[in-house]
């Protein structure tokens, strides 16, 4: 962790840098940064998810868990890309994008609540 704290730490001296000095290349280098970083950070989790989908694997819980990943993409995406279009001074375009990825994961879990809605229904009838 120390490592990527590190390079955020330098990635963003040269950004402060390059802004005084150059500041066409400071979005670049921001961009780039943020990019080796997300990177990381997908390294990072790669190990999570396999250990936590062997567990699921076995369970009947499969598409649950599988709905559960496309909704963490969804969020990581979306918060990665709306940032960005924040740093560019378009928070408009943050906000409405925001609001495409909450109604695209609920679509993607409605399935979801159907099965939750049923399974209540079995317990109370």
């Amino acid at each position: 962790m120390i490592k990527y704290c590190g390079a955020a730490l330098i990635a963003l001296f040269a950004v402060l840098l390059l802004r005084t000095q150059k500041s066409e290349f400071s979005g670049i280098v921001s961009f780039a940064a943020g990019i080796l970083l997300l990177g990381a950070a997908v390294v990072t989790l790669t190990p999570t998810l396999e250990m936590v989908g062997s567990f699921i694997e076995g369970s009947g819980f499969k598409s649950n868990f599988t709905a559960l990943i496309k909704a963490l993409g969804i969020t990581l995406a979306v918060q990665f890309t709306s940032e960005l279009c924040r740093d560019a001074g378009e928070s408009s375009i943050a906000s409405k994008l925001e609001f495409i990825g909450k109604a695209e994961i609920l679509l993607l879990c409605l399935p979801l609540l159907n099965e939750l809605l049923a399974f209540a229904g079995q317990l109370i009838g």
